[in-house]
């Protein structure tokens, strides 16, 4: 068992982030995949992306339209509620649009995409040549492996289970298709806020490094008063500054993809809630409800909406926080150094740039990733079902009411 565990051992950035790498080179939504210890993108990788995507959006459409002129199968369609069947609409046409969006969005920016992993992968080769250290690639590997392992076996049976049990065993070839093109529509924005999310986290491991480095003790004790101390010293602050400027750049790649994706997330999810509601508040008129199966389904679909909206923000939150704890390790440096001259312009040097060099994560143009997010977001959410249940109980008012009034009209005689 212990050899099974130490089977996959990655060395490296690139065989950390394989799989998700890999992955999202499969759903289109990336233009560059693995060759052995490096990414490659040239113009096969592009050509393979935007084609696929295009062929998975018009097989889509395909297979709607098939399911139009199957008598059958589309007389068990309508028999869904309307308003229902008006969400299943408007959810197909947005993650469509979603997916193209994040699709031409990333292939725009796929060679600063790569660039990321790249200058990612030199501050590690810098951290273990000039300071030793030690990156634990395996425990990162494995997170992505179990993670991603959880969520499609989930993901992928919801849809497929929802999809047959509505067909009922008939026209498999029309619904099996369907659900592999849905899938892969929508996985593609999903995974990419998850190797957004894996991004962040890579950031905020190295900023806790660049803490554990950035002590007095360690650097006089392996380099010394010297001056090899403060060429090392300089490296560590231009490492700082680099992974600043990856959050810049992770900005620039991601804040179209990241914010259609949000808009997309916030109206699954409400439309979702409401079916859920709809669903429990009348259980007993089985024609007019959705059924179990569907529920089920939606049940499942919400999990991913619901884990980037209120897990990725903290993600981003505390790499910014941990950025910030290392450029406050910087601004003492002159107390470690006092008769060091070139230490203290490097500091004052530091301390301009800060204050020039705000970083946030963000998505599109004005939107802060940060924990503000997570309570706005929830506050919507609750409001949301609070006028649900006020709507629900203004309906079951009026019903009795109306009963009320039809028996006074009969006691009476009218």
């Amino acid at each position: 068992m212990r050899g099974l565990y130490y089977l996959w051992e990655p060395r490296s950035l690139h065989e950390c982030v394989a799989l998700t790498s890999v992955g999202q080179f499969v759903v289109c939504c990336s233009g560059f995949f693995q060759r052995g210890d490096h990414f490659v993108i040239n113009k096969w990788t592009r050509l393979y992306s935007l084609c696929c995507a295009s062929l998975a959006v018009l097989s889509l459409g395909g297979c709607l339209y098939a399911l139009v002129q199957n008598e059958e199968l589309c007389s068990r369609v309508l028999q869904l509620d309307k308003l229902v069947l008006s969400i299943m609409g408007l959810e197909l046409v947005i993650s469509s649009l979603v997916f193209m969006l994040t699709v031409l969005s990333l292939q725009l920016g796929a060679q600063r995409h790569l660039d990321i992993y790249e200058r990612l992968a030199e501050v590690d080769r810098q951290l273990m040549r000039d300071f030793g250290a030690k990156l634990n690639y395996r425990k990162l590997g494995r997170k992505n492996i179990v993670v991603l392992s959880i969520v499609a076996v989930l993901y992928f049976g919801a849809v497929n289970t929802a999809l047959a049990r509505g067909a009922e065993g008939h026209q498999l070839g029309i619904v099996v298709p369907a659900a592999l093109c849905y899938i892969l529509i929508t996985s593609g924005p999903h995974l990419t806020g998850y190797v957004h999310m894996s991004l962040t986290e890579l950031l905020s491991i190295r900023f806790r490094l660049l803490q554990r480095i950035l002590q007095p003790q360690f650097l006089y004790k392996r380099f010394g008063r010297g001056p090899l101390c403060e060429r090392r010293v300089r490296s560590l602050v231009e490492m700082v500054k680099e992974l600043h400027y990856i959050i810049q750049e992770i900005n620039d790649v991601y804040n179209l993809s990241l914010w259609s994706a949000m808009a997309h997330d916030f109206t699954l999810s409400t439309s979702e809630l409401y079916i859920i509601f709809a669903r429990s508040d009348n259980s007993s008129n089985s024609s007019a409800g959705v059924s179990m199966v569907l529920l089920g389904f939606l049940c499942v679909c919400m999990l991913v909406p619901f884990y980037k909206m209120l897990i990725a923000p903290v993600y981003c939150s505390r790499s910014v926080d941990e950025g910030r704890r290392c450029l406050r390790l910087l601004e003492q440096l002159d107390d470690w150094f006092p008769g060091s001259r070139p230490v203290k312009q490097l500091v004052e040097a530091m301390m301009r740039w800060r204050l020039q060099f705000q970083v946030e994560f963000t998505s599109g143009t004005s939107i802060t990733l940060n924990k503000t997010v997570i309570t706005l977001f929830a506050s919507i959410v609750c409001n949301y079902l609070l006028v649900l249940i006020q709507f629900a109980m203004t309906q079951k008012l009026g019903e009795e009411v109306e009963q009320q009034k039809v028996a006074l009209q009969e006691w009476i005689g009218i």
